[in-house]
């Protein structure tokens, strides 16, 4: 005999039950809405879709019609099958708002006794949640508010939780540019430096060339001078015959030593002049 303690309501929740999965037992039922169709229609079926095999090996489906306009709506776990009937325009995601509500009271609440119940053995502990539920999933627009505010709120911790984490990657991302920044501000002091002392040797290597050509320049100058003018040759003031038999000799020795002194200069012109840019000698 089926236990009833129903109430009239709006109509979108007719009946729920809860079956034992082991031996296909319906533990405890509910006939919520006591105006539309009598509970034996809505037990017969329930029984019917608890000892279906295609049924059991869905976790969840949906049986549009199954008693006269009502949708027959379930969810299984492991041990236990959970069944509403609501009117066939009830929405399907409320509907399966109920069977989660009825399934979490029951594993909360009666679950240590449903191993060993009876048939319909549990229906009036379990109608202290299975009712409350039904009278509050039956108010369809009021349970939609509440899942609407609720969705807005996940909506919102969602997105709060989408900013935290963009913003800590753009913090992780400043670190990373402050890390190239400190490295590029080293190279560029290391560049610096190595430019500064760059310029500083080719300074001096200039200074050195130039010292260099200055002192060739008075040389050549000393060598032109003592060339043309006769006066100026070592021995020189005398007759020219005496200085043209005396000095031939000698003006040989002067190139002689003029060519050597002029050597070691142009030896180091020749290596410092690769290394001067834009200088031809």
């Amino acid at each position: 005999t089926t236990k009833m303690g129903g109430e009239n309501g709006r109509g979108n929740v007719r009946y729920t039950a809860i079956g034992r999965i082991q031996d296909r037992v319906l533990i405890a039922t509910y006939h919520h809405y006591t105006a539309g169709a009598p509970a034996s229609k809505y037990l017969a079926v329930a029984q019917k879709v608890l000892n279906s095999d295609k049924v059991l090996s869905q976790q969840s489906a949906n049986v549009p019609n199954a008693v006269d306009d009502a949708s027959c709506l379930m969810q299984t776990d492991k041990k236990y099958m959970f069944i509403a009937f609501v009117s066939k325009d009830y929405p399907e995601r409320t509907a399966f708002e109920l069977l989660k509500q009825v399934r979490k009271d029951f594993m909360d609440k009666e679950e240590a006794n449903a191993a060993t119940a009876s048939e319909n053995g549990m229906s009036k502990s379990c109608k202290k949640f299975m009712q409350p539920a039904a009278v509050k999933y039956d108010d369809v627009s009021s349970v939609n508010k509440v899942a609407a505010v609720q969705a807005q709120v996940d909506d919102v911790k969602m997105t709060m939780e989408d900013n935290v984490q963009q913003m800590l990657r753009q913090h992780e991302k400043l670190e990373d540019l402050e890390d190239k920044a400190d490295t590029m501000r080293s190279e560029a002091s290391k560049f610096k430096r190595g430019a500064g002392q760059l310029a500083s040797k080719m300074w001096w290597q200039n200074m050195r060339l130039w010292c260099i050509i200055v002192l060739i320049t008075i040389i050549v100058l000393v060598i032109i001078i003592f060339s043309v003018c006769e006066p100026c040759r070592p021995g020189g003031g005398g007759s020219r015959r005496s200085i043209a038999a005396a000095d031939d000799s000698g003006m040989d020795k002067f190139h002689e030593i003029a060519a050597k002194i002029l050597e070691q200069p142009m030896q180091v012109i020749n290596k410092s002049l690769p290394r001067v840019r834009g200088f031809h000698f």
